[in-house]
């Protein structure tokens, strides 16, 4: 970059002299002012190049920091962890439930690093895969990376959105529809099953325990994506328990430091509209929810701390950055003691919570309400912006007091399970998804 504007100063120091003796003669000299080599253009060639791994790697972490920071904003203003305080009324639909709208400008606007991250993840995933086949990837681990961060990203999907298209380039693809969405979770898995193989040799314990974490929360997730699916339905029994699940989180905990987490630091260059912290601690167009703010504790009857250190470690990120939960040993034990208490082992419920509990030298608790009710609240203070919370009201048969009827589109406090649906950017892109015979 340096190098780049060297060359554009000079450039234009000469043009200004030459203008200043001969327009004519200036302008002759200084037509092509911009006409540079800039060194930082890499051609699509060069991707196939075994030595550029540990790049297309790391590739894939940035952008799915930012698909990451924008999706987390509509999917906390649909629930209570974020109040909308702002001024644009496309947030006032999110606030209050109206989530079937696909023109909403907020949900459109964070879509793009969604499909960009989604298709960079699988692409790079084919080329690693081709370099291991070939005996030319260097480090293993740099293919197992891929693997998780594709596992996250089709994971976030799946509970993000009600429908996706898996496009590719400029050849479009029809959504798959509400039914076929839990499949991205069976392709999650997936990815994570090659990432177990090949970090099992390797050293690096920390990602075998996120690999192995985020396995049993993907399962987890499925289980939970079902109670809610099809819309519009709710299941009696909102419980979710998962022999999978239940397993890799046990194991995960076992490996593990007692409050071990896999967390993304996502260092940003994303735009302000799709940014976070930008959004609650800079424009201030949303705040964190007052439900959360003052959410108490159950068992002290004062302010929940767990909850109180999470607002204030978001507050102390600024505008900038910050770093994404993605799972940890506290949700494990959780989906562990929803495990028990679908089972009607009270003692282990009990045993799992507190364990939770105890990382922040919380009491114990000793029945003060429902086990049913416990898990639930654990579950609101432990997992705040984690993508979890919406489906958990609709599963627990939740309501946040913002949502209210829509007359104009679909919305939450009518339609549980509601999701986002593919936003308009897609759909003006994408013949197929308001015509999905054209690409059948």
């Amino acid at each position: 970059m340096t190098t780049l504007m060297t060359k554009i100063s000079r450039s234009s120091a000469r043009c200004r002299l030459l203008a200043a003796g001969s327009l004519l003669v200036g302008a002759a000299a200084c037509g092509k002012i911009l006409d540079v080599n800039n060194p930082n253009n890499v051609e699509e060639s060069a991707l196939s190049n075994p030595q550029a791994a540990t790049a297309e790697a790391s590739g894939v972490l940035a952008a799915l920091a930012r698909t990451l920071s924008g999706v987390t904003v509509p999917y906390g203003v649909a629930t209570d962890e974020l109040d909308w305080i702002g001024s644009r009324d496309a947030w006032f639909d999110i606030e209050t439930g109206g989530l079937g709208n696909y023109l909403n400008e907020f949900v459109d606007a964070a879509f793009p690093n969604v499909g960009e991250t989604r298709y960079l993840a699988d692409e790079t995933i084919r080329r690693l895969e081709g370099f291991n086949s070939a005996g030319t990837l260097t480090d293993k681990l740099d293919l197992a990376r891929a693997y998780l961060y594709a596992a996250v990203t089709y994971t976030t999907i799946a509970d993000m959105y009600d429908d996706f298209a898996f496009s590719n380039k400029r050849t479009p693809a029809a959504p798959i529809g509400r039914a076929n969405m839990g499949t991205l979770y069976d392709k999650a898995v997936e990815y994570l099953n090659k990432a177990q193989l090949l970090a099992a040799g390797g050293k690096d314990n920390a990602l075998k325990f996120n690999i192995l974490a985020y396995r049993a929360r993907v399962q987890h997730a499925k289980g939970v994506w079902a109670k809610i699916t099809p819309k519009g339905t709710t299941q009696a029994n909102p419980l979710v328990s998962v022999a999978g699940a239940n397993s890799d989180a046990a194991a995960a905990i076992a490996s593990g430091s007692p409050d071990q987490k896999f967390t993304l630091i996502s260092n940003l260059e994303a735009t302000a509209g799709t940014n976070i912290w930008f959004e609650v601690n800079g424009r201030n167009e949303h705040r964190v929810g007052v439900v959360y703010s003052n959410l108490v504790d159950p068992v002290t009857g004062a302010k929940d701390v767990t909850t109180q250190a999470l607002l204030a470690q978001f507050k102390a990120f600024g505008t900038l950055s910050g770093v994404f939960t993605e799972t940890s040993v506290r949700e494990l034990r959780l989906i562990l003691a929803e495990a028990a208490l679908a089972a009607g082992n009270s003692a282990e419920v009990r045993s799992q919570l507190n364990a939770a509990r105890a990382l922040d030298a919380k009491p114990a608790f000793t029945g003060q309400v429902t086990d049913l009710a416990m898990l639930q609240y654990e579950r609101q203070a432990q997992l705040w912006l984690m993508n979890r919370r919406l489906s958990d009201m609709y599963r627990f048969g939740l309501k946040d007091a913002k949502w209210a009827p829509n007359p104009n589109f679909e919305s939450s406090f009518s339609v549980p399970g509601l999701l986002f649906p593919i936003p308009n950017v897609e759909r003006l892109g994408n013949p197929c998804v308001n015509t999905p015979a054209l690409c059948k």
